[in-house]
Protein backbone atom coordinates (compact mmCIF):
# COMPACT_ATOMS: atom_id res chain seq x y z
CA UNK A 1 0.00 0.00 0.00
CA UNK A 2 1.43 3.38 -1.01
CA UNK A 3 0.88 6.23 1.40
CA UNK A 4 1.05 9.86 0.39
CA UNK A 5 2.03 12.23 3.17
CA UNK A 6 1.97 16.04 3.18
CA UNK A 7 5.26 17.84 2.60
CA UNK A 8 7.31 17.94 5.81
CA UNK A 9 5.43 15.04 7.40
CA UNK A 10 7.66 12.38 8.89
CA UNK A 11 6.12 8.92 8.83
CA UNK A 12 7.03 6.80 11.84
CA UNK A 13 6.20 3.13 11.63
CA UNK A 14 6.93 0.92 14.61
CA UNK A 15 7.00 -2.83 14.66
CA UNK A 16 4.41 -4.05 17.18
CA UNK A 17 4.88 -7.26 19.15
CA UNK A 18 2.70 -8.79 21.82
CA UNK A 19 4.63 -9.94 24.88
CA UNK A 20 4.71 -13.71 25.33
CA UNK A 21 6.19 -15.71 28.21
CA UNK A 22 8.95 -18.27 27.72
CA UNK A 23 6.18 -20.88 27.60
CA UNK A 24 4.58 -19.05 24.67
CA UNK A 25 1.56 -17.65 26.57
CA UNK A 26 0.53 -14.12 25.66
CA UNK A 27 -1.88 -12.34 28.01
CA UNK A 28 -2.63 -9.56 25.51
CA UNK A 29 -3.61 -11.92 22.69
CA UNK A 30 -5.55 -14.19 25.07
CA UNK A 31 -7.45 -11.17 26.45
CA UNK A 32 -8.27 -9.89 22.95
CA UNK A 33 -9.53 -13.32 21.95
CA UNK A 34 -12.01 -13.36 24.85
CA UNK A 35 -13.52 -9.94 24.09
CA UNK A 36 -16.59 -9.26 21.95
CA UNK A 37 -15.50 -8.60 18.37
CA UNK A 38 -16.33 -4.88 18.47
CA UNK A 39 -14.27 -4.19 21.61
CA UNK A 40 -11.33 -6.21 20.31
CA UNK A 41 -11.45 -4.43 16.95
CA UNK A 42 -11.38 -1.00 18.64
CA UNK A 43 -8.34 -1.95 20.73
CA UNK A 44 -6.53 -3.40 17.70
CA UNK A 45 -7.34 -0.24 15.69
CA UNK A 46 -5.75 1.94 18.39
CA UNK A 47 -2.65 -0.29 18.45
CA UNK A 48 -2.47 -0.04 14.64
CA UNK A 49 -2.67 3.77 14.89
CA UNK A 50 0.26 3.68 17.33
CA UNK A 51 2.18 1.48 14.89
CA UNK A 52 1.53 3.82 11.99
CA UNK A 53 1.89 7.20 13.72
CA UNK A 54 4.10 6.55 16.73
CA UNK A 55 3.59 8.68 19.82
CA UNK A 56 1.83 11.29 17.63
CA UNK A 57 -1.05 8.86 16.99
CA UNK A 58 -4.55 10.36 17.19
CA UNK A 59 -5.55 8.12 20.11
CA UNK A 60 -5.98 8.57 23.86
CA UNK A 61 -2.57 7.73 25.26
CA UNK A 62 -0.51 8.80 28.26
CA UNK A 63 2.60 7.75 30.18
CA UNK A 64 2.20 5.74 33.38
CA UNK A 65 3.42 7.85 36.29
CA UNK A 66 5.96 6.75 38.87
CA UNK A 67 9.66 5.99 38.78
CA UNK A 68 9.32 2.20 38.47
CA UNK A 69 6.98 2.70 35.50
CA UNK A 70 9.32 4.94 33.51
CA UNK A 71 8.99 4.16 29.82
CA UNK A 72 5.55 2.55 30.13
CA UNK A 73 2.48 4.04 28.44
CA UNK A 74 -1.20 3.23 28.26
CA UNK A 75 -3.64 3.42 25.39
CA UNK A 76 -7.14 4.19 26.63
CA UNK A 77 -9.82 2.54 24.50
CA UNK A 78 -13.23 2.90 26.11
CA UNK A 79 -13.15 0.93 29.36
CA UNK A 80 -9.94 -0.90 28.43
CA UNK A 81 -6.25 -0.14 28.91
CA UNK A 82 -3.41 -1.44 26.73
CA UNK A 83 -0.07 -1.10 28.51
CA UNK A 84 3.05 -0.89 26.34
CA UNK A 85 6.67 0.16 26.17
CA UNK A 86 9.03 0.89 23.30
CA UNK A 87 12.44 -0.76 23.06
CA UNK A 88 14.73 -0.50 20.04
CA UNK A 89 12.07 0.54 17.54
CA UNK A 90 9.67 -2.18 18.68
CA UNK A 91 6.46 -1.41 20.56
CA UNK A 92 5.80 -4.19 23.06
CA UNK A 93 2.17 -4.66 24.12
CA UNK A 94 2.72 -5.92 27.66
CA UNK A 95 -0.79 -6.22 29.10
CA UNK A 96 -4.40 -5.42 28.18
CA UNK A 97 -7.06 -5.13 30.87
CA UNK A 98 -10.30 -3.49 31.92
CA UNK A 99 -9.96 -0.05 33.48
CA UNK A 100 -11.03 -1.30 36.91
CA UNK A 101 -8.19 -3.90 36.84
CA UNK A 102 -5.60 -1.30 35.84
CA UNK A 103 -3.50 -1.35 39.04
CA UNK A 104 -2.90 -5.10 38.84
CA UNK A 105 -2.29 -4.71 35.10
CA UNK A 106 0.42 -2.12 35.70
CA UNK A 107 2.17 -4.48 38.13
CA UNK A 108 2.08 -7.32 35.60
CA UNK A 109 3.25 -5.05 32.77
CA UNK A 110 6.12 -3.72 34.92
CA UNK A 111 7.33 -7.28 35.57
CA UNK A 112 7.11 -8.10 31.85
CA UNK A 113 8.92 -4.90 30.88
CA UNK A 114 11.86 -5.89 33.11
CA UNK A 115 12.16 -9.19 31.20
CA UNK A 116 12.57 -7.50 27.81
Amino acid sequence: MTRIYPRGYVAIVFEVRFYASAAGRSQPTDFLGELPARDGAQIVADIAALRDHGLQAPISMKPIKGRPNRGMFEIRTGGFRSLFCQKGGVVWILHICKKQDQDAGIEAARARMKKL
